[in-house]
């Protein structure tokens, strides 16, 4: 088993900061790409997903002149889902209370999308998804949202990830900046 992360200079606390690293290189490691096979890696360990031979046109890549994945979804077709995620470390997650999402984010018109844990277990998946809805008009915003653990679900689990889903036909977001909190 690996050892736990822990926040630097922090106590040994534990944190999320290879997830927040990949998070935070996501900008300058993304190619830019349209409509790709589902379950897209953008980075390593950092995905945009939808349904199989649904019809869905998107592009993903670099925001032109500042940092940020800009997402497209340009027709959504008959895909019931829309998704950007990344996995967590499962040691780390255990040790939470709350799960938080520090997200900075703008759009080209309105965008919205909510926050979810799945949990990935023997026989499947459980999503438990977060009660704010993350609501987009045009400049740039920061939101917090958190999602309570299930202790007794993520000790059952094996994996773990967070997933934005994003809602509407279409959109162009921008993701800025993202981070995981441990709370």
């Amino acid at each position: 088993m690996a050892e736990t992360e822990t926040e630097p200079g922090g106590g040994g606390q534990p944190s999320f900061n290879a997830e927040n690293a990949r998070l935070a290189a996501l900008p300058g490691a993304v190619e830019a790409v349209r409509t790709p096979e589902p379950r897209h890696a953008l980075a390593p360990g950092i995905w945009m997903d939808y349904q199989p031979r649904a019809g869905v046109e998107v592009a993903a890549g670099p925001e032109s002149g500042e940092a940020g994945l800009r997402l497209q979804l340009l027709r959504r077709g008959e895909s019931p889902w829309f998704s950007l995620s990344y996995g967590l470390d499962m040691a780390v997650l255990r040790q939470c209370r709350y799960l938080g999402q520090l997200m900075v984010c703008s759009s080209r018109g309105p965008g919205r999308f909510r926050v979810c844990l799945r949990y990935h277990l023997d026989d499947g998946f459980r999503d438990v998804f977060a009660r704010d809805l993350v609501v987009l008009t045009g400049a740039r915003q920061e939101d917090l949202v958190f999602i309570r653990v299930d202790a007794e679900l993520a000790a059952a689990a094996h994996g773990a990830e967070v997933l934005y889903f994003f809602e509407g036909c279409s959109f162009d977001v921008t993701l800025h900046s993202a981070e995981a909190l441990l709370i």
